[in-house]
């Protein structure tokens, strides 16, 4: 059995998902510095196109990913710090969580 770190496997399993489906992407906070080691590569191999630098703003990020996936796009929302995940609680709560029943069942943020 092969052992790996938390990051590597990160790291793996963005590569798979980015390499599987050309309409995945990501976004979030200096994800092209790879300063946290889980997007090592992933600019080389894939491009700024589909791995986006965001501004500091989680409402921000997470806004646009609910956006994009109601585009048809499978967005990672990558958020650098746990503990700003409530910045973007709005925008999981009650718009990617309720959008379905918000829109009479009519249109669907995929997970």
């Amino acid at each position: 059995m092969r052992e790996i770190t938390y990051r590597q496997a990160i790291n793996e399993a963005l590569h798979e998902e980015l390499e599987r489906d050309e309409t995945v992407f990501i976004m979030g906070e200096s994800i092209c510095h790879e300063q946290w080691e889980t997007h090592t590569g992933l600019v080389e191999r894939f491009g700024r196109g589909r791995i986006r630098d965001t501004a500091i703003s989680e409402t921000a990020i997470v806004g646009a990913a609910v956006g994009a996936a109601l585009a048809g796009y499978r967005p990672i929302a990558d958020i650098m710090f746990s503990d700003f995940l409530f910045c973007a609680a709005d925008e999981t709560l009650n718009q990617a969580a309720t959008h379905r029943f918000s829109n009479g069942g009519k249109t669907r943020v995929p997970w």
